[in-house]
């Protein structure tokens, strides 16, 4: 989780294309298994945590994620240095550091620099739980007995820490083929033709499975793992005791490795916008108003309506499935004068989705669109017909509770409240509202952990309607976007961001709708 973003896609980053244009004006054959086996490092807390990711170096910024693993833990001022550099060097192109010979069991100097780096990141862990984190996760290839048993002696010589294993295991080929092409992404095969790539990845297996050996009851009895078999179709856990330890198992358990696209936009323009008012329930302008039906237009551009009315017509009793998702970012076409304009999203896959987002739903679409419960928010949905979409009005989905100063201005709040003001300018990331009810950014961080966890586990796309602290939060989470920067981000009204999490982050491509056009033109991939 940016919190980096844990879910993952088989999709290349090159694979996000353009947007449809305007409408007219008048209107391994095998089943050879392949083995992970990190180690995940936690301490005790009375706390509620997920996962987050192991850091760079001694001090990084402060992400969504750190926020999100303690409710109530204070927040230290720490330096930010700049990462560690790995002490492998970045490889010219056409070549790798890491081949497969580097991972060769019968290879003792790769095998010696290889747990040095363990030991060394494992060192740079206990510096990062010293300093207040809760779970990190010790990514490495973690095989042999030899290698967990020396992780498991340091860590029990670290005070108030224990050690779980996570052994994934894969032995479907269609998933075992969808994880190569994941790792054909990563850095170590960026530099690299496919062809190639493929070729030292299949080799560098082959080494693993040489000297692999499973976590099992051959080791010491208190050992504590969670099994992974095919991306969580299979979870089996040992010695996983305690709530922290519960919730992890619980987090991998949502993971998964469809594509999908999650589309962030915030309310049309609403009256409040145009008196600078914060909070309230105001409705919309007519310009908003404008912006919601060419919000919808756009997005049956991309999930057409016939296709979603399909799925309706379709058997409704049929068990939940957990088919490969859909994932639509637009692709530019050309369109006669007169016509209505059609899209071709990529990797458009069967339309027998069933997905039961927030508490169950047998109805199969392609889009689901999630709204906060304010009027705004739903006003700017209106346009979406329930008979079509799967519409949800989520209360977590609402905008940070401005408490006494709702509906006010900035302006009137100096005057009024100048002592709230000047403490809001001075931290707005811990300051809470005043009065009954009023939220820090950090409330609306844990009341967003359900639509976090649920957005992890989909497998379909979805469309969300919400306000600019909350799309600032879950953008922040999917990107990377570090928490003192995240209060900051510019997330202006009547923009798209479109969203596809794969392996090593999200693809992103940002619209913004033209007025002139009543359309949406791309305007960059970046926040």
């Amino acid at each position: 989780m940016a919190l980096g973003s844990t879910t993952s896609s088989t999709d290349k980053p090159d694979s996000i294309i353009k947007p449809p244009p305007p409408p007219p004006s008048d209107i391994s054959d095998s089943t050879t298994s392949t083995h992970d086996i990190p180690t995940i490092t936690t301490t005790h807390s009375d706390s509620s945590f997920v996962v987050t990711p192991t850091p760079q170096a001694s001090y990084k910024p402060l992400s969504i994620a750190r926020l999100l693993i303690s409710k109530h833990s204070p927040l230290p001022t720490l330096p930010v240095p700049e990462p560690t550099p790995s002490p492998i060097l970045h490889a010219p192109a056409g070549s790798t550091t890491h081949d497969a010979h580097f991972f060769d069991p019968d290879n003792p100097a790769a095998k010696a620099v290889r747990e040095k780096l363990a030991m060394e990141t494992l060192e740079e862990i206990f510096e990062w739980l010293r300093e207040g984190g809760k779970v990190a996760i010790h990514d490495a290839t973690n095989s042999t007995r030899e290698r967990r048993r020396m992780l498991l002696e340091r860590t029990r010589r670290e005070k108030g820490v224990k050690g779980v294993f996570i052994e994934s295991i894969c032995t479907d080929k269609d998933i075992l083929q969808n994880n190569i092409e994941m790792k054909l992404q990563g850095p170590d095969y960026k530099n690299i033709p496919r062809e190639q790539a493929m070729k030292d990845f299949v080799a560098r297996t082959e080494n693993y499975e040489r000297a692999y050996e499973t976590v099992g009851e051959t080791e010491e009895e208190d050992l504590s793992y969670i099994k992974l078999i095919n991306v969580g179709r299979t979870v089996v856990t040992h010695n996983v005791h305690g709530y922290l330890e519960s919730q992890c198992v619980f987090y991998l358990m949502q993971m998964h490795i469809d594509a999908r696209t999650i589309y962030l936009t915030r309310h049309g323009e609403s009256t409040y916008n145009l008196s600078g008012r914060i909070g309230g329930d105001p409705p919309l302008t007519p310009h908003g108003r404008k912006y919601a039906a060419a919000l919808a237009r756009f997005m049956k551009s991309l999930h057409p309506v016939e296709e979603n009315t399909k799925r309706d017509t379709l058997d409704t009793t049929t068990t939940t499935q957990s088919i490969a998702g859909q994932s639509a970012i637009p692709q530019s076409t050309t369109t006669t004068q007169g016509a209505t304009p059609q899209s071709t999203p990529f990797d458009r896959q069967p339309s027998d989705l069933v997905d039961d987002n927030f508490g169950g739903t047998s109805r199969k679409t392609g889009l689901s669109v999630w709204t906060s419960t304010l009027l705004r928010a739903t006003q700017t949905v209106e346009y979406f017909p329930d008979t079509h979409y799967d519409t949800r009005r989520i209360k977590f989905l609402n905008e940070i509770y401005a408490g006494t100063c709702e509906d006010l201005t900035y302006k009137e709040i100096a005057t009024l409240y100048p002592d709230e003001y000047q403490a809001r300018q001075s931290n707005k990331l811990l300051y809470r509202y005043p009065g009954n009810g009023g939220e820090s950014y950090v409330d609306v961080i844990e009341r967003l952990r359900p639509i976090i966890i649920e957005l992890e586990r989909m497998r379909s796309n979805v469309l969300i309607v919400t306000h600019r602290v909350v799309l600032r939060t879950l953008l922040a989470y999917f990107v990377g976007v570090p928490l003192e920067e995240m209060t900051r981000m510019e997330v202006p009204l009547h923009c798209l961001w479109c969203l596809r999490p794969k392996p090593y982050g999200a693809d992103l491509v940002k619209y913004k709708y033209n007025a002139e056009t009543d359309w949406f033109d791309e305007i960059g991939t970046t926040v």
